[in-house]
């Protein structure tokens, strides 16, 4: 018997096929909630599509406010349908679980009237947040962060770090890197990892990266300083406000998310340019299929002359047109 990969096994699986048979499946709600934890939040997303509305809503409630969040976050299509779908009660307990950022892309794809109904359900600390990023402008760099992110205090010690770092990872994952503030302002990085490997009589200080890169919330996004985002291979980046304050942080989803839909945009565009009327090149083909049905029915008294001029132009027209798409 031929042996497999383990990678040609795991393509072979239809995990979409396999959560909505679970889901079908399973009456019993905690034992589904259980089998759930072994699949990816993701693959959880697309199989949403399958289900019927009674049946996504039995599965929002077997796994819970916190879990059905995460599931949201990776929907691109449908959320206004299965937001509908929902109570604006369970929508907005939905939207709190989730960073800020990404309960703004799913309310921008909800009727404004239920997304407003929703956001007045919302916790004044979430709402404070998800006004806080809407009110950037698209092209600015506050526009694509998350209020996710972890802070420290300056020279409070190892212990007192971690013990900061605990009750602060309470509301907030994004862990990996901790950012230090030194009198409400911005002053460097510190990777968990170093956090934790330091021993007691070792000087944290020594351990912050004072070098750390980071944009301003107003800074127009450019492609350029993209570029220079992704160099830095960072999980996150500091968003800062004119005062050095942290306002947020750019993780790097955000930053290939943003490529990604640049691109994307991109090839629209291109898409669209392509079907443009080619006026030009139209009325030169008109003008020579002119000349040539006159010739063949004598519609209209045309001299010889006059068909020669028709056909010049229409050359000229052509060439003048090939000439714009080369300097384009």
């Amino acid at each position: 018997m031929e042996e497999r990969t383990v990678e040609e096994n795991i393509e072979e699986r239809n995990y979409t096929q396999e959560i909505f048979d679970l889901i079908r499946k399973t009456k019993n709600s905690k034992l589904l909630a259980q089998t759930l934890t072994n699949y990816h939040d993701n693959d959880i997303a697309d199989a949403l599509t399958y289900l019927s509305p009674e049946e996504r809503k039995r599965l929002y409630k077997a796994i819970g406010v916190e879990a059905t969040s995460r599931i949201f976050a990776y929907l691109d299509e449908d959320v206004d349908k299965y937001f509908a779908e929902l109570e604006n009660e369970n929508a907005a307990d939905i939207l709190e679980e989730m960073d800020a950022d990404d309960a703004i892309d799913i309310l921008e794809g909800l009727d404004k009237k239920k997304a407003d109904e929703i956001i007045d359900l919302i916790e004044p600390e979430q709402k404070n947040d998800i006004q806080l990023i809407k009110s950037y402008k698209d092209n600015e760099f506050g526009s694509l962060m998350t209020t996710n992110y972890i802070t420290l205090e300056h020279g409070i010690g190892i212990k007192n770090s971690i013990n900061q770092l605990i009750e602060e990872a309470e509301e907030n994952d994004n862990i990996e890197t901790l950012y230090i503030v030194k009198d409400g302002k911005f002053y460097g990085a510190l990777t968990l990892r170093d956090l934790l490997i330091t021993k007691k009589d070792e000087d944290l200080e020594a351990k912050i990266i004072l070098s750390y890169p980071f944009v301003y919330d107003r800074e127009e996004i450019t492609d350029a300083a993209i570029d220079t985002l992704a160099d830095y291979s960072e999980d996150s980046i500091p968003v800062l406000n004119k005062d050095n304050e942290i306002m947020g942080v750019i993780t790097a989803g955000d930053i290939v998310e943003f490529i990604h839909e640049d691109e994307e945009e991109e090839i629209i565009e291109k898409k669209q340019e392509g079907r443009k009327v080619n006026y030009l090149g139209l009325a030169a083909f008109i003008l020579v299929l002119l000349v040539a049905v006159n010739r063949v029915f004598n519609i209209v008294p045309m001299t010889t002359y006059v068909e020669v001029g028709l056909i010049i132009i229409a050359i000229v027209l052509e060439a003048y047109d090939h000439l714009k798409l080369n300097k384009a």
